[in-house]
């Protein structure tokens, strides 16, 4: 449950952003560190989220919040709020979070870029343990939406890529129109069988909306 000290529809989008430009001035927020399981993105770069939300939530109250007051987890007031807001989440270690990075790395200096290369050169690849929380989601869901897709993209309408070896069917991937992660249901009226190029796509335009500021 979330802290009764919450007043989640306080939080502006100008109080995270300001929340991050702290963060980053400072290194840290104390008694915050740095993510376990999530982190925010804001202005291409990756924050704790629980930290971002207290201070966030500090500049717009001026009450600051502990890390016992943040009960549950990926379906928390923080993320639904940040969500509301149109920030992007992603889990660490994640390819969301690669992918993240990737951009940062690209949109700076090459010239630093490659001096980072060369440090790097025969690092033995780092590690991390996570703690996630997934949605289980309903199979019948999924096998129906491929039944009624008949082999065919929603998007782009042409025939499956190829098909799965382990059963001959052909390989689509269904997406969610709305994001479970942002309120959507799973159920066939929230759903589309899509190719991966279009699948990949797609979520690529969401990325691009909650990077907007």
């Amino acid at each position: 449950m979330p802290s009764k000290k919450w007043n989640a529809a306080a939080v502006k989008r100008s109080h995270v952003v300001a929340a991050a430009k702290f963060y980053r001035n400072e290194g840290t927020y104390a008694p915050f560190h740095d993510a376990r399981s999530y982190y925010v993105v804001v202005g291409h770069a990756l924050y704790p989220v629980k930290a971002i939300s207290s201070k966030a939530h500090e500049n717009a109250t001026g009450i600051s919040l502990k890390p016992s007051d943040f009960g549950g987890a990926k379906n928390g007031v923080w993320h639904q709020r940040l969500h509301e807001l149109n920030f992007q989440i992603v889990e660490k270690g994640s390819k969301g979070e690669l992918d993240v990075a990737v951009r940062r790395s690209l949109k700076g200096s090459r010239e630093k870029r490659l001096k980072r290369l060369a440090t790097a050169a025969g690092r033995v690849v780092k590690m991390v343990d996570v703690r996630v929380t997934r949605f289980v989601r309903n199979p019948d869901v999924v096998a129906e939406r491929l039944y009624l897709s008949k082999g065919k993209c929603w998007r782009c309408k042409k025939d499956a890529p190829f098909r799965r070896l382990r059963d001959n069917e052909p390989y689509l991937e269904v997406h969610h129109v709305r994001p479970l992660s942002n309120g959507g249901t799973d159920t066939l009226d929230n759903t589309v069988a899509l190719c991966p190029n279009c699948h990949a796509l797609i979520h690529d335009e969401l990325r691009l909306e909650l990077e907007v500021e």
